[in-house]
């Protein structure tokens, strides 16, 4: 066998190795892709999860602080129509 056809004969067997390496490779990139698309899954349906209670939580919030000024602005109107009354009433029944 002379130099040529054992250089040929080695160059073949490495590509042949090298192409079941590059199989091997593709595979694992393949099941690597797999698992990077179920984790952005997994964190989009976290991230919508958590901004959707985040929403609730502010919502209970701005009814909670609406309902509190809404009972503060009815109890002030109340005082002062209370005093406006007081104050009536004196001005018709004061002595003269």
């Amino acid at each position: 066998m002379s130099t040529i056809d054992t250089t040929e004969a080695r160059l073949n067997t490495h590509e042949i190795v090298c192409a079941e390496r590059y199989k091997g490779i593709e595979l694992r990139m393949g099941i690597i892709d797999e698992r990077f698309d179920r984790l952005e899954s997994e964190v989009k349906s976290i991230k919508e999860t958590t901004n959707k209670g985040f929403t609730e939580i502010k919502d209970l919030i701005e009814k909670r602080n609406n309902s509190s000024h809404t009972a503060m602005i009815t109890s002030a109107g109340t005082i002062i129509v209370a005093l406006i009354g007081f104050l009536g009433y004196l001005l018709t029944h004061a002595p003269k």
